[in-house]
């Protein structure tokens, strides 16, 4: 999981796993970046292979919680088939946009 800041962007890449043992470390790199003041967060989710429940859910609450402050996030690039599934099973592409 690699963090970037360019101007008032933020951006995550998502690699390998996002489950119970590292969301937290995602949940941690999104405040930071809300914290340093970005407006915009982009999750790249080109690599990701995986992702659980605790990983949907702390995108989802953290969204919940920046949209509040007029933050903007969108999540681009999701190239794994079965990643893609789970993100319109639970319905996180009606709510953030996807790219």
């Amino acid at each position: 999981m690699k963090k970037e800041i360019l101007g008032n962007t933020g951006k995550i890449v998502l690699d390998g796993r996002i489950d119970i043992t590292n969301s937290n470390e995602l949940k941690e790199k999104l405040y930071e970046l809300k914290e340093a003041g970005v407006r915009k967060i982009i999750l790249d989710m080109s690599n990701l292979e995986y992702i659980d429940s605790s990983g949907l859910g702390r995108i989802f609450y953290f969204f919940a919680d920046y949209k509040k402050e007029n933050g903007v996030m969108e999540i681009h690039n999701i190239n794994n088939p079965n990643v893609k599934k789970v993100v319109e099973i639970v319905k996180l592409d009606k709510i953030i946009t996807i790219k």
